[in-house]
């Protein structure tokens, strides 16, 4: 009798992340600890339409954190944050939400979502088959209540590691104290580590895993609440003050995930080379993503900028982009040594030999030019090709109607950072191929660039800062990859 072996089931680690702002009103008209009043039957109700449940929690006087079957919730007076992974439908869960908040008297003021790239975007459900479609749901759900849609980004390249999506709309009101978050993802877990996260019969305890794997000592000061899954999987919810930090474990071969996330004050976060150092050495990855972001980039304009990359591993991708809601976002592909070799031997070259310090550096060098009001997005690989453009994006067209229109910064492509007044545009589609054409018959890739962002942009006011000439074309377009001339721009009609 033949057995019929079945396909071994996958699980998405990568998660989704909505954080929301509400306007928490000081006449007595919403209750004091604002959303914090939510009844737990409301939240289990939240939770069910994100297709997910609480499993445990955690409080102290400034929010609740919860540990979930699928990742974690937190809530605050006056913010909201679910994160979500595998196939759950977070924001299935946002207009019920707008409506439980509406009955405390609270509405949106700023909205955040963000997410690493799906291992397996086919597997995921509306409104996340796609970037495009989350963010049609978000500008539905938010763009009345806010009083405007919002800007959407991705940064990274997706040839050296995972992308970030990054969706923002609204301002916080006043000058509230800044809030840091840095997240780390990391894919290709080391065996000896992932196996750490089993239940087998070696297994203790929750607590006894989050001691023993080093994760206790990431915020030795926090309440920690934490669960190891059946057969597999781990959470970890750890608060402290207003701090807090959050791990995601799935452990199995062949879609091995891990995140790590803290966030609040500065102090809350900490130092962000050690952290990084620290995951790399919990979980021994054999790729890595990291995006620090800051909501009020005036008072850190430093926050973001690397020291050091651990021992073993380089940084081929880094990228830096100036949010509409004061604050910026910076973002690293990390890569073990094994792991680019292997991948520069599929490309059919040798890995990189250059130190990753001229790339860390540009980046610091970029994030202290951006806090002067100069430049507003970055984007660098390991050979060093740097691209930057002024922070004069949305700049008047000569008859006053409005936005010029400006580049898109995705290279999954129809995500534009401005829309014209009259909410009318039409897109421009600039191919590869027509772009090697053009590039030919320019004396230098810098001069070619220039031409085709006058042409293709006309009304736009960008400068673009290049170390390029004298490159080859190929390595110069796949260098420009995340503000690539050729890909989609966007101006009014």
């Amino acid at each position: 009798m033949t057995v019929e072996v079945l396909p071994n089931p996958v699980f998405e680690g990568s998660e989704k992340r909505l954080e929301v702002d509400f306007h928490l009103p000081t006449d007595g008209s919403a209750p004091d600890n604002g959303l914090r009043a939510l009844a737990r039957a409301h939240l289990d109700e939240l939770m069910t339409l994100a297709h997910c449940c609480i499993v445990s929690s955690r409080s102290n006087a400034a929010f609740d954190a919860y540990v979930l079957s699928e990742s974690s919730l937190f809530v605050y007076p006056a913010k909201w944050i679910l994160k979500t992974c595998g196939t759950t439908r977070l924001l299935q869960s946002v207009p019920r939400l707008l409506e439980l908040a509406s009955t405390l008297g609270m509405a949106p003021s700023r909205v955040k979502f963000s997410r690493a790239t799906y291992l397996f975007a086919e597997q995921q459900h509306f409104p996340h088959t796609s970037f495009d479609d989350e963010v049609e749901f978000l500008d539905d759900q938010f763009c009345g209540p806010i009083g405007a849609p919002g800007k959407a980004h991705v940064l990274g390249d997706p040839d050296e590691g995972l992308q970030w999506h990054k969706y923002v709309a609204g301002r916080v009101d006043g000058a509230p104290a800044p809030t840091f978050n840095l997240e780390i993802c990391m894919t290709d877990l080391g065996e000896a580590a992932a196996r750490q996260f089993f239940r087998t019969e070696d297994f203790v305890s929750a607590s006894a895993t989050t001691r023993d794997t080093g994760i206790l000592g990431l915020k030795p000061r926090a309440d920690i609440d934490d669960y190891v899954f059946e057969p597999c999987g781990y959470s970890m919810n750890g608060i402290d003050g207003t701090g807090l930090i959050t791990i995601h474990i799935t452990p199995e071969k062949g879609f091995s995930y891990a995140s790590v996330e803290v966030s609040g004050s500065a102090a809350d976060v900490g130092d962000a080379d050690a952290l990084l150092a620290a995951a790399i050495r919990i979980f021994n990855p054999g790729m890595a993503s990291m995006a620090l972001s800051v909501d009020r980039a005036d008072a850190a304009p430093a926050f973001g900028a690397l020291e050091s990359l651990p021992t073993g591993y380089t940084c081929p991708h880094a990228s830096v982009k100036r949010l509409e809601c004061g604050g910026s976002v910076t973002y690293y592909n990390v890569q073990s040594d094994a792991a680019a070799a292997a991948a520069a031997a599929k490309r059919g070259g040798v890995a990189s030999a250059d130190s990753p310090r001229s790339l860390l550096h540009h980046v610091a060098s970029f994030l202290s030019s951006a806090a002067s009001g100069g430049l507003s997005g970055m984007v660098m690989d390991r050979n060093g090709y740097y691209s930057s453009h002024s922070s004069d994006m949305d700049a008047t067209t000569s008859d006053g109607s409005g936005s010029a229109g400006t580049v898109v910064d995705s290279s999954e492509g129809d995500y534009a950072e401005s829309e014209s007044q009259q909410g009318v545009a039409r897109w421009y589609d600039y191919d590869t191929t027509q772009a090697q054409a053009e590039l030919s018959s320019f004396p230098s890739p810098c001069a070619w660039h220039y031409q085709v962002l006058r042409t293709v942009h006309e009304c736009a006011v960008i400068r673009s800062v290049h170390k390029l000439c004298g490159v080859g074309r190929a390595a110069y377009l796949k260098a420009c990859t995340g503000f690539a001339p050729y890909k989609r721009y966007k101006r009014p009609s």
